[in-house]
C-alpha cells in the first residue's frame, strides 16, 4: 500500500501491529507455538506440487551454484518440508507464524502479502479439522460477526476425476475452472469431454453444490456417488454437528465445489469472508499427502489470514474508502 504523507502510513503500521498482536494471543492461547519459517523455497520442488499456478507469477532468485530458488509463495510446504523429515511419532504440534509472501503481478512490481496463519500437524483428522475451524471463527468474530465461513471437501471433486480418470492436462483444466467458478465454460468444457453421461451432469451441475448442509447432501444424492464421496459428505456433516453446538451456523456456507488454489490441500477446505469484502481473509484446509512427500504422512491441517485485507475491511468506510 502506498501513502501520500507519512502520518498516515505511520497510523497504518499501528494499527496493523495492534491487530497482529491480538491474533497473536488469540493463537497462544490455543496453545500454538510461534515458527519462524525460511524465505526461499525450491523452484522445481515448489512447480512439481502445485502445477496450476503460473511459472510467471514466482519470485526467482539464484543461489551461489546457480540453482533456482524462489522467494517462498506459500507458507504451509515451507514448513513442512523443513519439519517432516525429522519428524517423531506420536509428535503433535499447533505452530503460528506471522509473515510475508511474494509473488510476481502482471504489470506490476513483486508483491508481498502479510500472512498470520496456523498448522496444526499430527493431531488426529477430526479433532484438529475442529480445533482449527474453532479457532478461525473465533478470529473472524472478533472483528466483524457479519462473515461468511465456506467449507468444503475437495475429496468430492477429486473423486469424481480419480473414477473418469483423465488426462493430467485435462484434469488441470476443469480444476481451473471449478476454482475459478465459470460455470459457462465448465459447462461447455464438459460437454466436449469423452465420459459418462451422469458424471457429465454432475460436472455440469458441481458449482450448484451449495447452501446448508442439507441442501448440499440433497443434491449430490441425486448423482453418482462412490463410498470416498459419501465419505467426504459425512465429514461435512460431523463438522456441521461441531458447529451447531457453537451457535456458528448461521456464518457457515458449504460448498461441494472448493477447489484451492494450491494443489496440495485434500480434504476439508475452508475460506472466511467479511461482507463488505470480495477477498477472502482466511483460507485453509487439509493437506496430508503434502507432508508424504516429504518423508511421512502424518494428519495436518493449517489456514492463513491475509492481515492487509482484513486490515482493509475494518477501516473501510460506508463509502468504500479509508478510514486512516
Amino acid at each position: 500500500m502506498e501513502f501520500l504523507k507519512i502520518k498516515d502510513e505511520i497510523d497504518y503500521l499501528n494499527k496493523r501491529y495492534k491487530i497482529t498482536r491480538e491474533i497473536e494471543d488469540m493463537f497462544i492461547d490455543d496453545g500454538c507455538i510461534n515458527i519462524e519459517p525460511s524465505i526461499f523455497e525450491d523452484y522445481d520442488n515448489f512447480m512439481s506440487v502445485n502445477k496450476r499456478i503460473k511459472k510467471e507469477s514466482m519470485v526467482k532468485v539464484l543461489n551461489g551454484n546457480s540453482n533456482i530458488l524462489i522467494l517462498r509463495p506459500d507458507i504451509t510446504m515451507n514448513i513442512i518440508k523443513n519439519l517432516i523429515p525429522r519428524w517423531e511419532d506420536d509428535l503433535k504440534l499447533k505452530l503460528f507464524y506471522n509473515s510475508t509472501i511474494f509473488r510476481n503481478k502482471a504489470g506490476l512490481n513483486i508483491k508481498e502479502f502479510r500472512q498470520m496463519g496456523i498448522e496444526y500437524i499430527g493431531e488426529s483428522s477430526m479433532k484438529a479439522d475442529r480445533d482449527l475451524i474453532g479457532i478461525a471463527l473465533k478470529v473472524l468474530k472478533k472483528y466483524n460477526n457479519s462473515f461468511i465461513l465456506e467449507i468444503g471437501n475437495s475429496k468430492y471433486v477429486d473423486e469424481i476425476l480419480r473414477v473418469i480418470d483423465l488426462e493430467e492436462s485435462v484434469e488441470k483444466e476443469l480444476k481451473s475452472l471449478i476454482y475459478k467458478k465459470n460455470k459457462i465454460e465448465l459447462i461447455d468444457y464438459v460437454g466436449n469431454l469423452n465420459i459418462k453421461k451422469e458424471i457429465c451432469e454432475l460436472l455440469s451441475n458441481i458449482l450448484d453444490f451449495q447452501g446448508n448442509i442439507e441442501e448440499i447432501i440433497k443434491k449430490a444424492e441425486k448423482f453418482y456417488m462412490n463410498d470416498e464421496m459419501k465419505k467426504s459428505i459425512e465429514d461435512l456433516k460431523d463438522l456441521n454437528e461441531f458447529i451447531k453446538e457453537y451457535g456458528y451456523l448461521k456464518n457457515i456456507h458449504f460448498d461441494l465445489s472448493m477447489v484451492a488454489e494450491l494443489d496440495y490441500y485434500e480434504g476439508i477446505v475452508f475460506k472466511g469472508y467479511y461482507e463488505n469484502s470480495y477477498r477472502e481473509i482466511i483460507s485453509g484446509g487439509r493437506y496430508d499427502s503434502l507432508t508424504e512427500l516429504f518423508g511421512e504422512k502424518v494428519s495436518a491441517i493449517g489456514f492463513s489470514i491475509d492481515i492487509d485485507e482484513l486490515i482493509k475491511v475494518i477501516n473501510k468506510r460506508g463509502d468504500g474508502n479509508w478510514i486512516i
